[in-house]
């Protein structure tokens, strides 16, 4: 999956550097000191609601959480939020920026993923991610746009990355990219690759060095078992050797270390090394007290990305559903799941990427689900995703029961996981019996922590960074308030607005 966009990358690398696009309704004004005044602040630390909350903000710093300090006569811009609800910049802990979310490639739709790939940062910062933690990218591509981003040529979230993937070659995602497009594997010393392969501990020593440039942890990947339906389901791991140098590594270089993992093996795996985090969930079966007291023990934060099990719902593989996936947990989000391919995915995700992707789902019948992968169609597995609802929903529970810190992402840029849906991931959580502080939680300071960065980002609190959202209705009452924000600020910039705050009278003393 993650080689769709190698060739188009390419192909059209002349339009990354494109026009500028401008930040939506917002207004040429100095950013530099403001206030804002009359708000409801949901304060993630304390679990409280503060009514009247003024703050001051001071070169993208909150210099003044306290009322009393608040000075009335403060020159500069206010924004009177007129008793809209703020909330911290939400955070998604596991992406992939540089891909164009799609199951394939036809060099028609070049243009149309290269595309997809900016919109993918525009997309974020617009639905309230301020601050994202990419899993796995092209670096050259990545580091463009980051780098965009920094000098205003685009609105986007702040980005964490790991470079690519450090894997062994046929481990996850086992896809060759000479399976996706002949010119994938020339073109990748040009854009880079997702996942780095390494075939020698050698060249994994190398690999990890180079990769480890500028990046805030390193990405494994821990599962013995494909995803892809395929009959050979056994993918090959890591040596002790080899995990025992990286974790040398990454202690050595301050790094850590985060394992995506969707099997009981990959998980039993991760509790053997002081991995950072798991991303994704257990979902061949269902974990024991004592499993999640290991993982207690041993500090071991997850980012579920339950919304991958939702979006991979395959339910296109069978002529009738297998009986035990006749679940009212499944029922709900296959309902969610058709709801959303009908209605919001077209706002997250260009038309003809989306449509596509819809197509490639007939080929479970079209071809047959036991010969995809011989004909090159690399579709997931769907009993995969079945468990991970059917299973997922129990360990999560389990999980938040026990105190684990859990951080939030939906996997976006893989097919039909679109940026700008993360709210799927909080409604998600919800179904599961979450409540909604502690989404919010997940979503910010939970995912701040995880990130290594809950010093500055995550909480609305003095001397972090001033990552903002506003909201018209009560997220505490009704989390689907998190879908239309209303006004993002990144490091107290604003990143975007509904309407143009000067005109509804948001702004009401321009400096």
């Amino acid at each position: 999956m993650k080689y769709t966009t190698l060739t188009a990358a390419a192909l059209a690398m002349p339009s990354l550097q494109g026009c500028a696009i401008p930040k939506n309704n917002v207004p040429q004004l100095d950013y530099k000191t403001f206030l804002i005044k009359n708000a409801r602040l949901v304060d993630v630390v304390s679990g409280q609601m503060i009514e009247n909350a003024w703050l001051i903000v001071k070169d993208g710093i909150i210099v003044v959480q306290d009322n009393s300090e608040v000075k009335i006569n403060q020159q500069g811009l206010v924004f009177d939020l007129k008793g809209k609800y703020l909330i911290p910049g939400l955070i998604d802990a596991h992406c992939h920026s540089t891909v164009s979310a799609a199951f394939s490639f036809q060099i028609m739709d070049a243009l149309n993923h290269v595309r997809q790939i900016k919109q993918n940062y525009v997309s974020a910062v617009e639905s309230g991610v301020t601050t994202i933690r990419d899993a796995g990218a092209m670096p050259p591509v990545l580091h463009k746009f980051i780098r965009d981003i920094k000098n205003g040529d685009m609105p986007g979230p702040r980005v964490l990355y790991c470079n690519s993937i450090l894997n062994v070659m046929g481990s996850h995602p086992e896809i060759k990219p000479s399976d996706v497009s002949i010119l994938a594997r020339p073109l990748s010393s040009v854009i880079g690759m997702v996942m780095n392969n390494f075939q020698t501990t050698a060249e994994m020593e190398e690999s990890l060095r180079e990769n480890a440039r500028g990046a805030s942890f390193v990405k494994l990947t821990l599962d013995s078992q494909t995803l892809f339906c395929k009959k050979n389901k056994e993918i090959p791991v890591y040596t002790k050797e080899q995990l025992d140098k990286i974790f040398d590594f990454a202690e050595k270089s301050g790094l850590p270390v985060s394992g995506h993992s969707q099997f009981k093996s990959g998980f039993d795996r991760a509790l053997e090394y002081p991995f950072h985090s798991i991303e994704h969930i257990t979902t061949d079966t269902i974990l024991s007290d004592e499993d999640i007291l290991k993982m207690a023990k041993r500090n071991l934060a997850i980012v579920p990305t339950m919304t991958v099990g939702q979006s991979y719902l395959m339910e296109e593989a069978f002529d009738e559903l297998p009986k035990q996936y006749r679940t009212p947990e499944i029922a709900e989000e296959l309902r969610v799941r058709k709801e959303y391919f009908q209605q919001d995915a077209i706002r997250h995700c260009d038309p003809v990427i989306h449509r596509r992707n819809l197509e490639a789902l007939k080929l479970y019948k079209t071809i047959g689900k036991d010969k995809l992968w011989e004909n090159k169609k690399f579709l997931v597995e769907p009993e995969v995703f079945f468990n991970m609802i059917l299973n997922g929903y129990v360990n999560l529970k389990k999980m938040n029961q026990a105190g684990i810190l859990i951080g939030s992402g939906i996997d976006a840029g893989m097919p039909f996981c679109y940026f700008g849906g993360n709210y799927r991931e909080y409604e998600i959580m919800k179904r599961v019996g979450f409540t909604n502080m502690e989404i919010l939680r997940c979503a910010t300071i939970n995912s701040a922590k995880i990130l290594n960065i809950a010093d500055k980002a995550g909480s609305l609190e003095k001397g972090k960074y001033a990552d903002m959202v506003v909201l018209d209705n009560n997220p505490l009452e009704d989390i689907r308030a998190l879908r239309s924000p209303r006004m993002v600020f990144k490091q107290g910039e604003l990143m975007f607005s509904a309407e143009n705050p000067q005109q509804n009278g948001t702004i009401v003393k321009p400096s």
